[in-house]
């Protein structure tokens, strides 16, 4: 009963999270054509910039997916009893979900999960648990990695020393459990490492660039929004936090940190249109051979159950 309750109160979170992400993301917008000449050398320099660094930013998107791909991977196969989810569908799966998640109320989610359960036989709730641990994971990793940089800074050492600084987990790869955590959440500090050049690239081709600390600094806190639930892929949320902080992190003034967040934003979804459309063809034929299994499964154990017809004629 009290499920059934927090149904439609979820709903209403999640109508209230498109409303807000959509907000801030005209206000972004707004924001940044009421700046004028700022606006206009902005996109000056991308009309100049180097088809590389257009191609290098695609790139980036492309192995942030690989590494989310990955992690999911990690988590999802060490349930009991085991599961076996092969690299290519749970790529397959990222890319379809994420595609979704840019629809108001983040129906790939629901599509991952419901997928997982018929294919896989994974519990909702299993699938639920997978999808925290991926997410705190993604939010631990900035938390470490933004404390890290805190830490070299203060202490006037290298930008690289919050890079290795998981090293000091090591101890903990002994245990089978903790290892596969670890590498998890290795694969997550990997991953911010991505964004952070990403973040970089996308700076860079408004005429802005910034050191490698700051981007990582961003880079975390990007991460860190990507985290709040309700709004599917930190849609506005995301933008402000960087938009916000980069004047104070990188010097960079607001308008122009908001144009690089929603050039990386746009390629994205450049990104995700062709390879969330593409995996669909391949997930539905592994959802319909698996229901297709399903039933011949179900009428073998129905013929041995059911007593012959020659029974019932001695």
């Amino acid at each position: 009963m009290n499920q059934l309750l927090q149904i439609p109160q979820r709903r209403q979170f999640k109508r209230v999270g498109v409303f807000v992400g959509l907000a801030l993301l005209g206000a972004a917008l707004w924001t940044i054509a009421r700046s004028g000449t700022i606006a206009s050398q902005a996109w000056k320099h991308l009309e100049r910039a180097s088809p590389i660094l257009f191609i290098a930013l695609l790139g980036c998107v492309a192995f942030i997916t690989l590494c989310s791909a990955l992690c999911m991977l990690v988590l999802t196969n060490r349930t009991r009893p085991p599961i076996r989810v092969q690299f290519r569908e749970m790529l397959g799966l990222i890319c379809a979900s994420t595609l979704g998640n840019f629809i108001p109320l983040q129906p790939g989610l629901v599509g991952r999960i419901a997928f997982h359960h018929q294919v896989h036989g994974i519990p909702v709730p299993i699938s639920l648990l997978i999808a925290v641990q991926s997410t705190s994971l993604t939010g631990i990793a900035a938390l470490w990695m933004g404390a890290g940089l805190a830490f070299t800074h203060a202490t006037h050492l290298s930008w690289s020393a919050a890079v290795l600084s998981p090293i000091l987990l090591a101890p903990f790869l002994r245990n089978p459990t903790a290892r596969q955590f670890a590498a998890a959440f290795f694969i997550r500090i990997f991953e911010t490492c991505i964004w952070a050049l990403r973040i970089h690239i996308s700076f860079q081709l408004i005429g802005q660039p910034i050191n490698t600390p700051a981007a990582l600094a961003l880079a975390c806190i990007a991460n860190a929004a990507n985290t709040i639930p309700f709004i599917g892929n930190g849609i506005g949320i995301r933008e402000w936090s960087v938009g916000i902080l980069a004047p104070l992190v990188a010097g960079v003034p607001l308008a122009d940190a908001l144009t690089a967040e929603l050039l990386g934003r746009a390629a994205e979804v450049l990104f995700f249109i062709p390879a969330g459309l593409s995996s669909w063809p391949m997930l539905h034929s592994r959802l319909r051979v698996r229901r297709s299994t399903r039933v011949g499964q179900a009428s073998q154990q129905s013929t041995r159950t059911d007593p012959p017809v020659d029974a019932f004629l001695l």
